[in-house]
């Protein structure tokens, strides 16, 4: 059962570009009952970042917050409790958070960093992004502390000591039940896109990176050092697991399907599965993200054009695969629905956000509450 759909920003317009994009898909979080949605827009010539929250006892979401002063990209949002939210971004080349409401921004890195994304769980908060060191890119992994309405970051590492050969970007935390820290990127050094993965125990050390495709490097009829996948998400769910969801082209033909793996008790990731059905193989897919909670809950969202138009689609873990795909009503049918981002709150309901993009009128960032029938 779906609640009545909302818009969530207040400006729209045919030249005002919006943006739900960033590492692991983090743009919504529910803290304390309220929801709160990031995104970037150009409304005032540039882009800039925006925070827009929604009160539980509240119709509809109150004015929103603009977190950047210069050109701003990639927000991200985590829940602290009580209303309170952890904000972070990339602006002027460095990566920056706050805590929502009050609190004033930081930087996390005097590097020139990127593509940041946060994850909370087990009592603690990190972060992590990509951070130029040398000729590329790496991942970097933090611990932030709060101290009231005050943000700081108390230790802040590689996931990986030796110098990268080559670039590695767009990571996704998740962080399990029992403190197991999670990071996975896009990396290159197998000259094509693929997802790693790396796990620590205590968010400090972390093992040598794996694989998380279960398809070995090697041209695909003579082309290319290997298919490529691209943004993985991750999410923790059940007492002790962590599921990945990316976008994977090893049926290169038909493009980039949504592909899971799934771990627990800080093993490694099983065999690779493929999310979407039947009716989705021959269509290309966008925006997959993993969304998942404490009680076991676990399903993927995503956007494809299989019915003519784009449409947002859900699949839920059903204990060995997952189930037949649904299209979201309000984010489905005549028009563009893409982009989605989710998450579940603690009474296993879900929020949900997308884009709704019209030629004329611009482009509506809408959210919706879905309960479990």
């Amino acid at each position: 059962m779906w609640s009545e759909a909302l818009t969530v920003n207040s400006v729209q317009g045919a030249q005002v570009f919006t943006h739900l994009e960033s590492a692991n898909r983090q743009g919504i979080a529910v803290s304390g009952g309220s929801v709160g949605v990031v995104w970037e827009d150009n409304r005032d010539g540039s882009p800039q970042c925006y925070l827009a929250i929604k009160p539980e006892k509240r119709a509809k979401f109150q004015s929103e917050i603009r977190l950047s002063q210069t050109e701003c990209f990639e927000p991200v949002v985590v829940a602290l409790g009580a209303g309170r939210f952890v904000a972070a971004w990339e602006e002027a080349g460095q990566v920056r958070a706050r805590i929502v409401p009050g609190g004033a921004a930081i930087r996390l890195t005097a590097v020139e960093s990127a593509q940041v994304t946060l994850a909370v769980g087990a009592g603690k908060l990190y972060a992590a992004w990509a951070e130029q060191a040398g000729r590329f890119r790496r991942i970097v992994v933090a611990t932030l502390k709060v101290t009231g309405g005050t943000l700081g970051v108390s230790l802040t590492q590689p996931v990986e000591a030796a110098a990268p050969v080559d670039e590695q970007g767009w990571p996704a935390l998740a962080v399990a039940g029992n403190g197991h820290v999670t990071v996975a990127w896009e990396d290159r050094r197998d000259r094509h896109t693929v997802p790693m993965v790396s796990q620590s125990s205590d968010g400090l050390d972390f093992a040598s990176p794996a694989r998380l495709t279960d398809r070995k490097s090697g041209s695909s009829d003579g082309l290319g050092a290997g298919t490529g996948a691209m943004r993985p998400t991750l999410t923790a769910w059940g007492k002790l697991g962590v599921a990945a969801v990316w976008l994977d082209k090893r049926d290169f033909l038909s493009g980039y399907d949504v592909y899971a793996a799934l771990v627990e008790a800080n093993h490694p990731f099983g065999r690779n599965i493929k999310v979407q059905d039947g009716f989705g193989d021959n269509m290309v897919q966008w925006h997959a993200k993993a969304v998942g909670d404490t009680r076991g809950r676990l399903l993927a969202v995503w956007d494809d054009a299989r019915d003519g138009t784009p449409d947002v689609w859900l699949a839920e873990w059903k204990g060995d695969a997952f189930g037949d795909n649904e299209a979201i009503p309000a984010a489905s049918g005549a028009g563009a629905q893409s982009d989605p981002v989710a998450v579940l709150d603690e009474l296993g309901h879900l929020h949900l956000v997308w884009l709704e993009r019209d030629e004329n009128r611009g482009t509506r960032i809408r959210y919706v509450r879905g309960v479990p029938r």
